[in-house]
This record gives C-alpha cells, structure tokens and sequence, in this order.
C-alpha cells in the first residue's frame, strides 16, 4: 500500500512538471513576435545602402521609375537589374525576426550594429511617405543536425536591428546577403535582346577589310549570293538573340572610329547597331548597343568580342 503511494506520488510530480514545463514553454513563445517589422514592398520608392563606415564606399541608391528600377552610386547611374530588385524585395516582404538576443542598445557593438559598424538600409515609402531604416550586422554560423544522406550542414543568420529601436535581434543570413552587392551587381547586364526569328539582315564592316552581309530572303540565308552552312548560321542567330555583360566600361568615350561595326535589321524590330572600340592600352575592345545606348562594356579577344564579331570564313560550309 505504501509503495503503491510513493508511486502515485511520483506520477502525480512528473505530470505536474509536464504541464508546468508546457505552461511556461508556450506563455514564452507567446512573448516574441517575429514579425518585428511589416514592410509593403508595393508602397517603396527608394532603397538606399549604406556600407559600413571602414569600407569607404558611397551608398547605393536604388530607385523607382516610369520605366522599371533605376540604381545610382556617386555619378554613374544605371538601370538596374529587375530581377535582382524584385528578388531583393521579396526577401525584405518574408523577413522575420528568429530570435531577440538583447534588449538595450549597449550590446549594438557586440553584434556590429552601431553606426559606424553595421550596413544600413534606408526603405523610403512614395510620395514622401514613411521611412523605416534596417541596420545588418554580424554574421554567425552553426552546424545544424546532421541528415540522413550525410554530414551535418552550416546555417547561417546575421544580427539585425530596426530604426533607433534598442532591441537586437537574428534572421536568416539570405536576407541581409541580397543588400550585400557591389554596385555593378546591382545594374542591368543586358548587352542585346531581340527575336532571332524576327532577324532578315545582319551586315559586318571593318576598318581595313572588305565588309559582308548575312542577308535572309524567302527563308534562304545566303552571304553576297553564296549560300552559308546552315548550322552554323542558326547556332550564331542562337548567340545573337540574347548576350549580356557586367564589365562595365564607365566613363569611356570613343575618340575614334568604331574598329567594327554590326547591323542588325529585321521585321518588326528596329535596327540594333553595335560597335566595337580597341583599347591598345589594355588590349581590350570597348563594346556599345543601340539598345543601351548609355552603357559601354569591356571585352578581350576571347568573350562577348569574339562572340559577336565573327569572319566571313565564320559561316562557310567546311569542306569534307
């Protein structure tokens, strides 16, 4: 009987620690939100990044426009990347808070948070509307647990704090890694986007040699009335339909003739001219689009130069 009561009294302890342990498990999960910030990514005109003070860099400004999403640093200003800016804020539409690691703000040194420390994001809302700043700092990571197809993998989360608000807080490492770009990360690369089906001419010149013309009729590609190897003109018309670049050449500006030149022509599209530059002091060619008439790019013999500038010999059929 008296065993039966120490067991009795046993149980009645471990389910009163269960439902204790519980009770304070699920009033502290209650305390913390993570949802510290709701942004409306609809309602932004501008994000401006501004690195950390020891990096000496000026901020980037990326900014809303009639035509997309424009980004500027000091004097160069740019389109930007869509996809990159769109990506970027979805990221800042999810972000949530893990974890609150501190409540005052003399700990902002100890996660790299302080103003001289920390990158700081500045999102201004339209119309002059309201401005919420993000400061990033210190990035950490831990092993997490091992899964059943091998090891166990490194997560990464970056310390994080909002406005003049005291508190520090983590969230996952992505978020603040999609505002840690360079500023030609940031800017649109598109060199030349057309419909190849939409081609019917592409004419070459050259300083010194005589030029040459692709030229479609009647569904027939032929050069200077000799017909071409067909695989290699569709596998160039492959090349031709979509190039980018992100070796951005600012500040150049042609003092001479082009040393080639492109046309290229067709229905429902306006003509695309592309010209390339040589630049003997850095053996480099300087690339430029009509279609980004703002931009020029850099190139050595071997990439978008070689890519886009072929020979005549280029597309002859060779012989077996």
């Amino acid at each position: 009987m008296k065993k039966n009561k120490i067991l009795i009294a046993i149980l009645v302890v471990l389910v009163l620690l269960y439902v204790s342990t519980n009770y304070f498990k699920k009033n502290s999960s209650t305390t913390f939100n993570p949802e510290v910030i709701q942004l409306d990514t609809s309602a932004i005109e501008k994000l401006t990044i501004y690195p950390p003070a020891e990096k000496a860099e000026e901020p980037i400004h990326i900014s809303r426009s009639k035509n997309g999403w424009e980004v500027s640093q000091g004097n160069i200003k740019s389109k930007a990347s869509q996809t990159l800016v769109k990506s970027a804020l979805g990221q800042l539409q999810d972000i949530k808070a893990q974890r609150l690691v501190a409540k005052t703000a003399d700990k902002w040194a100890t996660y790299e948070l302080t103003d001289s420390l920390a990158r700081k994001l500045e999102i201004q809302e339209k119309d002059g509307g309201k401005i919420n700043t993000l400061y990033f700092g210190k990035t950490s990571y831990e092993q997490g647990a091992s899964s059943q197809y091998g090891g166990a993998s490194m997560k990464g989360y970056t310390y994080f704090r909002i406005n003049d608000k005291p508190e520090s807080y983590t969230l996952k490492n992505q978020i603040s890694s999609a505002f840690d770009r360079k500023f030609n990360t940031w800017r649109n690369p598109e060199f030349i986007k057309l419909n190849k089906e939409d081609i019917t001419e592409v004419k070459f010149e050259q300083d010194g040699q005589e030029d040459f013309t692709l030229q479609k009729k009647d569904s027939i590609w032929t050069i200077m009335g000799i017909r071409p190897d067909s695989i290699k003109v569709a596998r160039y018309l492959n090349i031709l339909r979509n190039q980018s670049s992100s070796q951005f050449a600012d500040g150049f500006t042609p003092k001479e003739e082009a040393y080639r030149t492109m046309t290229i022509s067709g229905k429902s599209m306006d003509n695309i001219v592309v010209k390339a530059y040589v630049d003997s002091v850095e053996n480099k060619f300087l690339l430029h689009s009509s279609q980004h008439p703002e931009t020029y790019v850099k190139s050595d013999s071997t990439g978008l130069y070689k890519r886009l500038f072929v020979d005549r010999k280029y597309f002859i059929k060779e012989k077996e």
